[in-house]
């Protein structure tokens, strides 16, 4: 059975979810490079950024075996993982990196908290 994650975003959003999905400016079920479970059932969560610091489909989430995990999908300008008294991480492109519960995913100028319900 699916954890359910929530995600507390910089601009006050809160997204509770328990599958995959894509963050960006103009994010889409179709992007190149990637490969999501269920199509039918992506999460698109759409963040405002007038700066363009976020790209239009910046990175993507998801969950393992209750494990959260992003990736980011070539952006212009990177996605950080800050974890608790341990540091910040980039992430490299196209590659799955694990998230613990307490982190900050820095994507851009923005950013969301990760919990777990």
């Amino acid at each position: 059975m699916a954890e359910t994650f929530i995600l507390d975003f910089s601009d006050g959003q809160r997204v509770e979810t328990r599958g995959n999905g894509v963050i960006g400016r103009i994010p889409s079920v179709h992007v190149p490079g990637t490969e999501m479970d269920d199509p039918d059932h992506v999460e698109l969560i759409a963040v405002a950024d007038d700066t363009k610091s976020v790209s239009r489909a910046h990175l993507a989430f998801g969950q393992y075996e209750g494990v959260f995990w992003v990736m980011d999908l070539g952006s212009a300008n990177g996605t950080t993982i800050v974890y608790p008294g341990d540091g910040a991480y980039s992430c490299d492109p196209n590659t799955r990196h694990e998230v613990d519960p307490g982190s900050v995913v820095r994507f851009g100028r923005e950013s969301f908290a990760l919990s777990r319900r």
